[in-house]
């Protein structure tokens, strides 16, 4: 679209060095979420090429997403989108939890703090 043109143009002329260490950092940040996402209890699934870690919360004994999702940030206080809300068949995507890492290291770094209390929260 016309809107994002200048964006576009913008962004062709920066160096290849600022992709390069933006593709690093997001794998650092991405890293970061998983390893605490795993000692959390989730089964993390690979990720390349997104923002988000996709998650399976059946190993806390999450049994809906979506309401999991719901309890939350209440819980510990920490926010995650239920992947059933982007499949036709919500089923089959019952348990699966999507995170997001683009955010800062310190929030990143808290997140996975808080998560580290979630067995106790369940």
């Amino acid at each position: 679209g016309a809107p994002f043109q200048p964006a576009i143009a913008t962004a062709l002329q920066l160096p290849d060095a600022f992709y390069v260490d933006l593709a690093t950092d997001l794998q650092r940040k991405r890293d970061l979420l998983s390893v605490g996402l795993r000692a959390a209890g989730f089964t993390v699934f690979p990720t390349a090429g997104t923002y988000f870690v996709v998650t399976d919360a059946a190993p806390l004994g999450v049994t809906d997403g979506a309401e999991f999702c719901w309890r939350l940030p209440e819980l510990i206080g920490v926010a995650a989108v239920p992947v059933s809300v982007f499949c036709v068949d919500p089923d089959l995507g019952r348990t699966l939890v999507r995170f997001a890492f683009c955010k800062r290291d310190e929030v990143l770094t808290e997140a996975v703090s808080r998560l580290a209390g979630l067995k106790a929260a369940v």
